[in-house]
């Protein structure tokens, strides 16, 4: 890749991106933010620099620090989490505190988590004979691998991404699979895809909770509509408004444990200052569907209804 392509990349990469600076320069930048802020009305200083300690210790909270966002790597640790013995990471070491919380209690995390399962039942319904699977961006792809394929022969799964770590990462779990030969890899911008009529299927996660605004978010809806064939379903999921940003909310309160949510908004929005703050209602995400084209829109909740799956139909 010359250097051209990898800037254009790093702009491009919404979620994360290459750090210049140590976890030490990270944690002291951060720090003096912090104290410059002071305290406020939820959260003392000295809890926030507690707190900043406790993730500069793990590896998540150290990659949490230094990007703001998460990788594909890093989405899979914590999506797969839920299927580890309770306490324990993907390297069968024990769990820091605050690492467990993130993984096991951060109502956000729960709600993606339970997002996840929805997700691969969706996509599961409709494995069949050459039928062609897209995720996008994929990450690593487990999504699309650990699906079932048992009795079906032909079958094209693609995984498109722009950053090419994630790339990398889901070839190599594409041959622990053994789905090597069935998969093929394309690094591409969301924005800008050459796909058009090509998927009977395309799940994506994971970009429009990074865009705040509502017109680029449409416009990456039309690039989906124009990639699946007709007939084809867009597996998709955002992220809807609490109540501190909207009073007609849909979040179900009685599911969401109210200590645990402030801690979950000190740390994601507070110290780490997260980019993943594009929140959207139900009703502007069924519009922004119908405006492009999509039918047959429907709505899976989580408990919380934080992180609704929405499925729709390009028309035949």
């Amino acid at each position: 890749m010359n250097q051209q392509s990898q800037e254009f990349n790093e702009q491009r990469i919404l979620s994360h991106g290459n750090q210049n600076e140590t976890i030490e320069e990270t944690v002291e930048r951060v720090k003096q933010r912090i104290i410059q802020t002071g305290d406020k009305p939820h959260v003392t200083v000295a809890r926030q620099l507690e707190l900043l300690n406790e993730l500069a210790d793990f590896p998540l909270g150290q990659f949490l620090l230094q990007n703001r966002g998460l990788n594909g790597y890093w989405i899979d640790y914590m999506m797969e989490h839920q299927y580890r013995v309770g306490g324990i990471n993907a390297q069968d070491c024990t769990l820091k505190e605050l690492e467990k919380f993130i993984l096991e209690r951060n109502p956000p995390v729960l709600a993606t988590q339970q997002r996840y399962i929805n997700f691969g039942k969706i996509i599961q319904n409709y494995v069949q004979e050459n039928i062609v699977f897209a995720s996008l961006p994929c990450g690593i792809m487990r999504d699309l691998l650990k699906l079932d394929f048992t009795g079906v022969e032909n079958f094209r799964l693609v995984g498109i991404d722009i950053d090419p770590a994630s790339l990398e990462l889901a070839k190599k779990l594409a041959v622990e699979y053994g789905l090597s030969q069935k998969v093929e890899f394309h690094q591409e911008d969301a924005w800008n895809l050459p796909f058009e009529d090509e998927f009977t299927l395309l799940n994506s996660h994971g970009l429009n909770v990074y865009e705040p605004d509502d017109k680029k978010v449409s416009e990456l809806y039309q690039q989906f509509f124009k990639a699946l064939v007709p007939g084809g379903i867009l597996v998709t999921s955002f992220t809807t408004k609490s109540p501190d940003i909207d009073p007609n909310y849909e979040w179900n309160m009685s599911q969401i444990n109210s200590e645990d949510l402030l801690l979950s908004k000190i740390i994601f929005f507070d110290i780490l200052d997260v980019k993943f703050t594009a929140f959207r209602s139900s009703s502007t995400t069924k519009l922004q569907l119908q405006t492009v084209g999509f039918d047959e829109i429907e709505f899976i909740w989580d408990n919380a209804r934080m992180f609704p799956t929405v499925t729709a139909r390009k028309p035949k």
